[in-house]
């Protein structure tokens, strides 16, 4: 049954409050009772938390409001109106959870690493959604746009900044797990965003039509043929491009061996794919 469209819009800025409360809490429970920093706005709104007691979720909204002018003018608005939305929920859940503690466990590491998942998993909903949380993901939103760098991967490499700032008020120990807080963070978003690791896959063989079959009937795959010619024989030949999930690379092996034990393979990693029987944008 097709939603309507009314029904996604609403759908889409109850996705983004969900988000933003689920990184909100991670952020109170982990990360804070950690004694841990952040990146971009983030961090310096926690640093400033722990030096001054200023309220983090209130600091959080007032550094953003002028990278979402920023926003406003470089990306599309209706993104700039989601983020507001996002941040709005989040600002104000940030210091409702004041003092949250999920679990107790005396762990820097722990709090480390759950604390950049739980971000990277509820980032990735709002991202989902159309918005954003503010801070550097206005920014990442930007990069990706313009140069298509991974929003997790131009997020950690702006934090950069932010960890040498921590590292001089909070200590070498708490930057350092701070690091691996948004290493972590960062790829849980890049594999969330591009979906089921896949590879793309390449196959030269002199029994292409048999082999298509196989992968079609073993795997439920699709295939194409691209038009080649051996460069020592100068024989035509019929090349296979398909993409498989990770788990099906086995059973693709063994299909081609079966077949053709000197087929010659060619295995590269596909960061993001579109279409049937992966991820659908629509």
């Amino acid at each position: 049954m097709k939603l309507s469209k009314r029904t996604k819009y609403i759908g889409g800025f109850i996705g983004i409050a969900v988000g933003a409360i689920l990184a909100a809490y991670g952020i109170q429970g982990f990360i804070v009772y950690s004694g841990l920093s952040g990146g971009g706005v983030g961090g310096i709104a926690l640093l400033l938390y722990y030096t001054v007691n200023l309220p983090i979720g209130v600091v959080t909204f007032i550094l953003n409001v002028p990278l979402l002018v920023l926003g406003w003018r470089e990306v599309d608005k209706q993104f700039v109106f989601k983020t507001i939305w996002g941040l709005v929920i989040f600002s104000f859940f940030l210091d409702l959870f004041i003092g949250v503690q999920p679990l107790d466990f005396d762990d820097v590491f722990l709090g480390s690493l759950y604390g950049g998942v739980i971000l990277g998993v509820s980032t990735a909903i709002v991202f989902h959604f159309g918005g954003s949380l503010g801070g550097t993901d206005i920014v990442s939103k930007i990069i990706q746009r313009k140069y298509g760098v991974p929003m997790g991967t131009s997020a950690l490499a702006i934090n950069g900044v932010i960890i040498l700032i921590s590292w001089a008020i909070l200590g070498p120990k708490a930057a350092l797990y701070t690091l691996v807080m948004l290493f972590v963070y960062g790829r849980v978003l890049d594999v969330i965003q591009s979906g089921v690791p896949t590879k793309s896959i390449t196959i030269i063989s002199d029994h292409s039509e048999a082999l298509v079959d196989r992968i079609m009937l073993d795997l439920g795959r699709g295939a194409t043929f691209l038009h080649g010619r051996g460069a020592y024989s100068c024989e035509p030949k019929d090349i296979i491009i398909c993409v498989v999930s990770l788990p099906e690379i086995g059973r693709l092996k063994r299909a081609v061996r079966e077949i053709d034990p000197q087929a010659f393979i060619i295995i590269q990693n596909a960061g993001e794919v579109l279409g049937r029987g992966f991820i659908n944008n629509a």
